[in-house]
């Protein structure tokens, strides 16, 4: 998961170049190099635990995305009930 994410935030980086340099031949190969190595590392990823994006489940007959586990619930022992408390005085009045 974390070289998928790398993957991710180098091909938005090159995206966001390739906007003011459209014609850059290097970027535009190392952008595709880049999404064939997120696209095979997504496809086994998502192929052994569960979609990444809601757009993984085009063609679904059923809309799975939000029943499987989130990322970080993989791997506590009691199935991952994870719950978030903000700290001691981060709070709204």
């Amino acid at each position: 998961m974390l070289r998928i994410q790398e993957l991710s935030f180098a091909m938005k980086e090159t995206e966001l170049f390739l906007d003011g340099h459209p014609s850059n031949r290097r970027a535009l190969a190392y952008y595709a190099e880049l999404q064939g190595e997120y696209d095979l590392l997504r496809a086994e990823y998502e192929k052994t635990y569960a979609p990444i994006t809601p757009s993984a489940a085009e063609g679904a007959t059923e809309w799975r995305w939000v029943r499987t586990p989130w990322p970080w619930e993989y791997g506590f022992p009691d199935g991952g009930d994870v719950s978030y408390a903000a700290p001691a005085g981060d709070g709204e009045a």
